[in-house]
């Protein structure tokens, strides 16, 4: 009777999943310190320590490695989303999502200036940031809705565009980060807390 050899199961990433998180480390080292044109697949090839013909195994385009960056700045950013699961104004949470946000937004600002500039040319970065917002601004109407029926939130104002205010609003102040130190980031937040609670509340 013949024995059946189990089969093995892996108990750590595989060779493809660390050369890929390779082209990302390194891309988001470039796209840190370069403009996005200054960096070019050779260089990311090289840098992870791979041909040119094996990248395009991970990778279709430049693009597409931006893209899969901006998609963990994002999740990084969603789980900082604390006051929109609370009720009534909670300034304490809005200023706990909006300080760790603000310092996401700082440390990867060569990042995310890179993406607006490679924005109109690609269609997958384009589509990925247009659905991040809306999720963005989907969970603060959500939030403000909540407030609304409930009497804490303004009601002259509807929930959706009161969302987008406070995004354009944010999105404007967090511009402004990149070489802004602890103590001036800290002001920012302090101001976009008291604007965004008098906006909504």
């Amino acid at each position: 009777m013949s024995q059946v050899t189990p089969s093995r199961r892996r108990t750590g990433p595989s060779k493809g999943d660390l050369r890929e998180a390779a082209i990302l480390r390194v891309a988001g080292q470039m796209f840190a310190d370069r403009s996005y044109d200054a960096v070019t697949i050779d260089d990311l090839a090289s840098g992870a320590g791979i041909s040119r013909t094996s990248f395009y195994f991970y990778f279709p385009t430049k693009p597409a490695v931006l893209t899969a960056l901006m998609a963990q700045v994002w999740d990084e950013l969603a789980a900082s989303h604390v006051w929109f699961d609370s009720s009534g104004p909670a300034p304490e949470l809005l200023r706990t999502q909006l300080g760790i946000s603000a310092r996401l937004w700082r440390a990867n600002s060569g990042l995310l200036s890179c993406a607006a500039t490679a924005l109109p040319s690609s269609d997958q970065l384009r589509d990925f940031v247009t659905q991040a917002k809306t999720r963005y601004d989907e969970r603060a109407a959500a939030k403000i809705r909540r407030d609304q029926a409930a009497g804490t939130a303004t009601t002259a104002i509807p929930a959706e565009r009161l969302a987008e205010m406070i995004a354009a609003i944010r999105d404007a102040e967090y511009a402004k980060l990149a070489h802004k130190t602890d103590a001036e980031l800290d002001a920012t937040v302090n101001d976009l807390v008291t604007a965004i609670q008098r906006l909504v509340y």
